[in-house]
């Protein structure tokens, strides 16, 4: 794995890895459940790696989706995979 330079600081210290902030904020507007396969779902529950949604967004899921509507872009998908 190749470590990549972020700023000055971390260019002297091999061993710190940058991560990025994946907290979620009040602002967040992205409020939908997707669609996912149940295998994919079942696999991010158990190693907690991010899942991959029919609209392509990338996630790793923590909340129950039925509290949220679902994505018009997930919906369109499906309804076209199922004609």
């Amino acid at each position: 794995m190749a470590i990549q330079n972020v700023g000055a600081n971390v260019a002297s210290s091999p061993d710190v890895i940058e991560r990025p902030d994946t907290r979620e904020t009040e602002g967040d507007h992205d409020r939908f459940s997707h669609y996912v396969s149940k295998t994919a779902l079942t696999r991010s529950a158990v190693s907690g790696r991010e899942v991959v949604a029919l609209c392509g967004k990338k996630w790793v899921p923590t909340r129950d989706g039925e509290r949220f509507p679902v994505c018009p872009a997930c919906k369109e998908i499906f309804a076209g995979l199922r004609s």
